[in-house]
């Protein structure tokens, strides 16, 4: 009996340790593969039968699986991801494999500020279901956003910024119920921002600043109540500003300038204490500034400049606790 078990127990570790050899052996080949599609320093670094020893990548320490690659330009030597044999100051050229998207153990992937890194996101992406980080930010990649992308649930940080995107950012991005920092900024996307886009609860940075976006705030993103930092910047919003801005609970930074919105400020806006960055320049916003200031505001800077403000500009305005730079200028105030 115990002469069976013992068998068995070795078939068993045996099966295992063939697929583990299997795993890997895939693992090789997937970032062979990224490395092939790519040129410059890579080449002659990342070679060998044993990827987890090569600069860039972070394998389980148990499972030998691949579950980071992290190339960031300019990485000091002194990277704890090996940098040292890789010299990131010279440029990686090329494209992003879809061989990538045999790594399912990948956790974090890091490709950034390359600049002449091109072509697509690859749409099998979104199959990483362990996927963390997707950082493919300061690029050339060009194309659309995968359209499930929000199938990528675990996903904490998508920053995709700096690079040459286009088409819509699709609805199934609210589906990113943990992501925290989403930063599309300065493509060239355009539509609307998603009508759920508020289902992304954890979210507390959103720059989607320098693309063509169009239509309104979301009313959506008034659950947003962990968001700190909201940039719609440089598109072409259209609307009034939202009353529901002002009771954002985190809000610290609010950056609506160069676009196209009209209508009054909200009173609720100047009632929020927590801002501390407000920028509402360039936009046709009208009437008068709220008269609700009071001595528990602190603005390191808050610009109006460029609208249509008219009337008086309000006195509760000299009781904030701080005011470092105020512009007014671009506006019919009384005198």
């Amino acid at each position: 009996m115990m002469s069976r078990l013992l068998a068995i127990c070795s078939i068993m570790l045996l099966v295992t340790s063939i697929h583990a050899n299997a795993s890997q052996s895939t693992d090789l080949a997937a970032v062979s593969s990224i490395r092939d599609a790519m040129s410059g320093s890579i080449a002659t670094a990342w070679t060998g039968t044993d990827c987890c020893t090569w600069p860039g990548i972070v394998c389980h320490p148990e499972t030998l699986r691949v579950t980071d690659i992290v190339l960031r330009a300019g990485d000091s030597p002194s990277s704890d991801l090996q940098s040292e044999k890789l010299d990131l100051t010279i440029d990686l050229t090329g494209l992003i494999s879809d061989s990538l998207c045999q790594l399912d153990q990948l956790n974090t992937l890091i490709v950034t500020d390359w600049n002449r890194i091109s072509g697509g996101i690859p749409s099998c992406i979104t199959s990483l279901s362990r996927l963390r980080i997707l950082d493919l930010s300061g690029n050339k990649i060009s194309g659309e956003i995968p359209a499930d992308i929000g199938k990528l649930s675990q996903l904490v940080v998508l920053n995709l910024a700096d690079n040459e995107i286009t088409g819509s950012i699709p609805p199934s991005v609210a589906g990113l119920s943990n992501v925290k920092l989403l930063d599309l900024s300065n493509n060239k996307l355009s539509g609307e921002i998603p009508s759920e886009f508020g289902k992304m609860s954890m979210l507390s940075r959103a720059i989607l600043s320098g693309n063509e976006l169009s239509g309104s705030i979301p009313d959506s993103c008034a659950g947003l109540s962990r968001m700190a930092d909201l940039d719609l910047s440089a598109n072409q919003i259209s609307g009034s500003i939202p009353d529901w801005i002002g009771a954002m609970p985190v809000l610290s930074c609010l950056n609506l300038n160069s676009n196209q919105l009209s209508g009054e400020i909200p009173a609720s806006l100047f009632g929020n204490k927590g801002l501390s960055h407000v920028d509402l320049s360039r936009n046709s916003l009208e009437g008068t500034v709220p008269d609700s200031f009071s001595a528990e505001n602190y603005y390191l800077s808050l610009n109006l400049s460029y609208n249509k403000l008219s009337g008086e500009i309000p006195k509760s305005m000299q009781l904030v606790k701080y005011m470092g730079a105020l512009d007014l200028e671009g506006n019919n105030f009384d005198a």
